[in-house]
């Protein structure tokens, strides 16, 4: 048999008006992944490797074209194909298939987008296995430092007595309904992202003021096209202590222009992987700085097991949504206003594998010795310019309502504390707020516990709201969750709690006693306020069930108190008639 004569490349064959659609197709699709999917440029990253595939595909689809019509120029015969039935003779008959058809390029094609795939995902298969849990529990559990703390240390960082922490009389939901309230006429143009409606705290004239935050989103495309260059016209501040809603509007043209909404160049996501393409992140947060300048502020992160695995952070990111400035800093190094350096959920991972991988990943699973988890919500306290993530410890038993403590992480620098705090869990102190007698007929919605301390005495402060506004202010023991103070606002909560941890001995305070005439009344139901002439600077609170006395106490009456002293008020312990 004489040697088939070896063809040459058949380079024409590109220029086929069927292969030259196929490659500008295709090369149209590369761009809107890349444009629109904007994937990290980073190894780390699993859209990096789908996004390389995905160009790996064209040169490696033309490769077969040429090699499939060299083959087709070689092939002298046609091949068999198979057997095909003939109703009309009732026999099988053999078929065959042309070179042409046999060679056609749709079958290379497919041929050679099979191949990329296939190797492409076993690449990425292999590389994932590197960070699985199972051959990486020590390293997974070791990401997170958490170090102990005292209940000397609990008391003196979340105090509530110095008026160093503010606590929030409405959630993010109420909030956001106040901030959509303050959207007026331009409803229409804009809207607000309830995700994205930060709780920070700013410094103003000296005092501290515990915000949400929010900017203005492009209602649509339309909107976004129309305005532009121009950007969204501000943000809404909402006060979350004394519930007021502020419209932060900036000068026509120096707009926010940098958004989530935004198109084009003035995309976010776009606009930060233009400037640092292979820096890795996850969540952006809203911010304002002290002087109501407004900031994205981007945690960046790193992979420190396998190679997508074991996220940490690593830094931040400041764009200037309005000049689309990007600064970049290493975790530590950011201005002091900022409030949230690292990624939250990230913590919150690395924060459950810490509590569950200890001893090794079987141990989770039979033997579960020091196994524990995170509840199922978390809460903020703010202090100091630091967001400080709160969150119980409990058993992943499902079925258990009792913490052993609360691991508090510095959204700012990282740190982890554990203290060992047993009691009720946040789900649990809900459920006995919201069916307190008072006012269980009433079907109000518990807000997420946050964990003070009052007193030393490790406390849950809940907000009980129905869907227009909060109802009742609720602190209650950590320990038991059998002392429950409730009023219409904090003071009032506040007194009725001092009041129960008196009774029960847990906070002793030294009584003092005071004469004087009475020179006013204020009737809170089941307790009074009211003034004496002999210490007309400060007020004294009383159950109206301690005697008759104070049940029909009137002004003018004079009356010996025994009191206990409290930084903004005076508790009555005892009163009678002169």
């Amino acid at each position: 048999m004489n040697e088939k004569e070896k063809q040459p490349i058949p380079w024409k064959e590109l220029l086929k008006l069927s292969v030259l659609i196929y490659s500008i197709s295709y090369l149209i699709i590369i761009f809107i992944v890349i444009y629109f999917g904007l994937p990290f440029l980073n190894l780390a990253s699993e859209s990096f490797y789908f996004t390389l595939l995905l160009i790996i595909g064209l040169p490696v689809s033309l490769f077969f074209i040429l090699k499939n019509k060299k083959r087709q120029n070689e092939s002298t015969e046609t091949r068999f194909k198979g057997y095909r039935y003939e109703s009309g003779t009732g026999k099988w008959v053999k078929t065959y298939v042309s070179k042409e058809s046999h060679f056609a390029n749709y079958k290379a094609i497919l041929k050679s987008l099979a191949v990329v795939l296939v190797l492409g995902l076993t690449l990425v298969g292999v590389l994932k296995l590197t960070g699985i849990k199972l051959f990486n529990a020590k390293a997974y559990a070791s990401q997170l430092e958490i170090t102990t703390g005292t209940t000397e240390d609990l008391n003196k960082t979340f105090d509530y007595e110095e008026g160093e922490v503010e606590l929030p009389v409405i959630d993010k939901a109420l909030a956001a309904k106040l901030a959509q309230a303050k959207l007026d006429e331009y409803g229409a143009q804009y809207s607000i992202d309830i995700d994205n409606f930060t709780i920070i705290s700013v410094e103003r004239n000296g005092d501290t003021e515990l915000l949400r935050v929010t900017p203005l989103e492009y209602e649509n495309v339309f909107v976004s096209m129309s305005r532009m260059n121009e950007g969204t016209i501000g943000y809404i501040e909402v006060n979350v202590v004394t519930q007021e809603a502020k419209l932060v509007k900036f000068d026509e043209n120096n707009g926010l222009k940098y958004m989530p909404s935004g198109i084009f160049k003035y995309d976010l996501d776009r606009h930060i992987r233009s400037k640092y393409p292979t820096v890795l992140y996850n969540h952006k947060y809203f911010e304002i700085d002290n002087d109501g300048n407004p900031y994205w502020v981007v945690p960046t992160i790193k992979k420190e097991i396998g190679v997508f695995d074991g996220a940490t952070p690593s830094g931040v990111l400041l764009v200037n949504p309005i000049t689309g400035e990007i600064n970049k800093y290493n975790l530590g190094e950011q201005p002091s206003w900022v409030q949230r350096c690292v990624d939250e959920k990230v913590m919150e991972t690395q924060a459950n594998n810490a509590l569950s991988l200890k001893n090794g990943f079987w141990n989770r699973f039979f033997a579960k010795k020091e196994v524990f988890q995170l509840s199922d919500g978390y809460n903020y306290l703010l202090k100091n310019n630091a967001t400080y993530y709160i969150s119980c410890i409990t058993s992943p038993n499902e079925n258990d309502q009792t913490s052993i403590g609360f691991l508090i992480i510095n959204l700012k620098t990282k740190e982890a504390i554990r203290y060992s705090c047993p009691g009720i869990t946040e789900m649990r102190a809900r459920e006995i707020a919201m069916y307190d007698e008072r006012v269980k007929a009433q079907a109000l919605e518990a807000t997420w516990p946050i964990l003070v301390s009052y007193h030393g005495v490790p406390t849950y402060f809940v907000v009980l709201k129905n869907d227009v506004q909060s109802q009742k202010i609720v602190f209650l023991n950590v320990d038991t969750g059998s002392l429950v103070g409730m009023g219409t606002d904090i003071t009032s909560a506040k007194i009725e709690y001092d009041s129960l941890l008196s009774n029960e001995s847990i906070v002793q305070k030294e009584n003092k006693e005071i004469k004087g005439t009475v020179t006013k009344i204020r009737d809170l139901g089941s307790t009074i306020e009211f003034m004496i002439d002999t210490m007309p600077n400060a007020y004294f609170s009383c159950d109206i069930n301690i005697s008759l006395v104070a049940r029909f106490l009137s002004v003018g009456e004079s009356v010996t108190i025994v009191y206990n002293e409290y930084p903004t008020y005076n508790l009555v312990v005892d009163i009678k008639n002169e």
